[in-house]
């Protein structure tokens, strides 16, 4: 088997820069285990056509036969490539000491065997080993195609190249008995030989670097499988738990550091009338919230039925991962109206264009806050005490409107209203029904001046000029 130099110049060059494309396009990845051997084969493929070149090219005249055991360690690194994890253990050791031992076969025959003259020859020899090593990686190349997945394309052509390499080495070995009888013929068919030596030997790494990336896919699709079964399995194991806690007899919520409840059991959300909790907060829940004591809370809710019940939430942190969650404990308390009129009127912190208080059953005020009196002081004393509607008169001459405010909320359990000012302003106002469990009724009281000028002034809307604000 001779070779031409301008042939193995062209496959050194294609094959490193295939092997380079591939170095590049896998170095952010993962490495295989059968990688090691796909570069083993590549290289071991290399070398004895490097050799012939750099002879060739220094005129060098040196026997270059022994190189050839080079091709028979990438016969074997091409079968325990083709093998991978699948056949790992006693069969690659089994392939490693048979190419060890045609390696140490070759070397010595190479050496011992003249190069010319009738019989056995060192080319001969050579043709011959590599013949049966690569019938051998093709039989275990062949062997493992059908355990592959994803690669089972790229182990079968490697089993047929394999193939294709015994019989051109079996064909080299025969043109090497010819050559001696027809130097001339002989010289052309070993040449021809040589170059489809390399070109097979080309085609084969090529299909190694594609075997290395089909195994490369074939190994994340087996870990993002096992990925799911694991996700899976934990899901189900969060499902059953998240089950068994939604199922507790007891009235309890779960929210973040920020507030945000994250879920709640089957019986707290009965006693709140089945909210949606999906990204809200207590204030989205509770009518008012207030908090009392450490890590204790109260607040005011409504029921679908408009009755108002008075709840107390105890709040236990828990730590999780270094994450803050709150566990809460939702109990119904006492209804008392004290503790209503601080939650609905004393919490608040009206800003200066507002006004909150609390009505009877018989819309007398109850409670205001002090939006109320900053509203109301300057023309009436007495802001604290007296039926809601005649103060309303009082700020507005608006009486028709007063009355339909006043009839709304008598059949409905919510109303809204807009006055006319006696000093030019306007005044939205917001009534809400609520009904204590001893059913009595009483109001919730919501006003807002809607003036943009009197929204930004302290001042009190309705007093004339030269008044002041107490």
């Amino acid at each position: 088997m001779r070779f031409a130099n301008a042939s193995v110049l062209f496959f050194l060059l294609a094959s490193g820069a295939l092997m380079a494309l591939a170095m590049l396009r896998q170095r952010s990845q993962q490495s295989e285990p059968g990688d090691r051997y796909v570069a083993l084969a590549a290289l071991a493929m290399l070398l004895h056509p490097l050799a012939w070149w750099i002879a060739d090219s220094l005129a060098l005249q040196s026997d270059l036969t022994p190189f050839f055991a080079f091709d028979l360690i990438a016969a074997c690194a091409i079968a325990t490539a083709a093998a991978g994890e699948v056949t790992m253990g006693k069969r690659v050791a089994s392939t490693a000491v048979l190419g060890a031992l045609a390696v140490l076969a070759l070397a010595i025959s190479a050496l011992k065997l003249p190069l010319q003259g009738a019989g056995i020859t060192a080319p001969m020899m050579s043709s011959v080993l590599l013949c049966t090593i690569f019938i051998g990686a093709a039989a275990e190349c062949n062997r493992n195609a059908r355990l592959h997945t994803i690669a089972q394309g790229s182990v079968s052509l490697l089993a047929l190249l394999c193939g294709l390499a015994a019989a051109l080495q079996l064909l080299a070995g025969l043109l090497s008995v010819t050559a001696q009888a027809n130097e001339v013929y002989g010289a052309q068919l070993l040449a021809a030989t040589g170059f489809a030596w390399l070109l097979i030997k080309l085609m084969l790494i090529i299909t190694l670097l594609q075997l290395s990336s089909a195994k490369r896919a074939e190994l994340s699709d087996r870990i993002s499988r096992q990925l799911v079964v694991k996700a899976n399995a934990a899901t189900n194991d969060l499902m059953v738990v998240t089950q068994a806690f939604y199922q507790l007899p007891g009235n309890a919520l779960v929210t973040d550091d920020g507030g945000r409840i994250l879920f709640a059991t089957a019986q707290a959300r009965r006693l709140l009338a089945y909210p949606e909790t999906k990204n809200c907060v207590l204030e989205d829940l509770f009518l008012a919230v207030q908090p009392s004591g450490h890590q204790l809370v109260r607040a005011l809710f409504e029921k679908p039925d408009h009755q108002a019940e008075l709840m107390q939430i105890r709040m236990t942190r828990v730590e999780c991962n270094g994450q803050g969650y709150h566990l809460l404990q939702l109990e119904a308390i006492p209804f008392d109206y004290g503790m209503l009129r601080g939650l609905l009127v004393d919490s608040r912190n009206d800003a200066p264009h507002e006004a909150t208080g609390l009505l009877d059953h018989h819309f007398a005020i109850a409670a205001m806050a002090d939006g109320w009196f900053r509203l109301l002081d300057p023309i009436d004393r007495y802001a604290a005490s007296g039926v809601f509607w005649d103060k309303l008169r009082i700020l507005s001459g608006s009486d028709s409107e007063i009355a339909h405010l006043e009839n709304s909320i008598a059949s409905a359990s919510e109303a809204q209203g807009w006055l006319r000012l006696r000093n030019g302003g306007g005044l939205s106002i917001s009534l809400q029904k609520l009904q204590a469990p001893d059913h009595k009724l009483f109001y919730r009281v919501h006003m807002t001046l809607v003036d943009d000028v009197l929204q930004s002034s302290a001042h009190a809307p309705c007093a004339e000029s030269g008044e002041t604000v107490r």
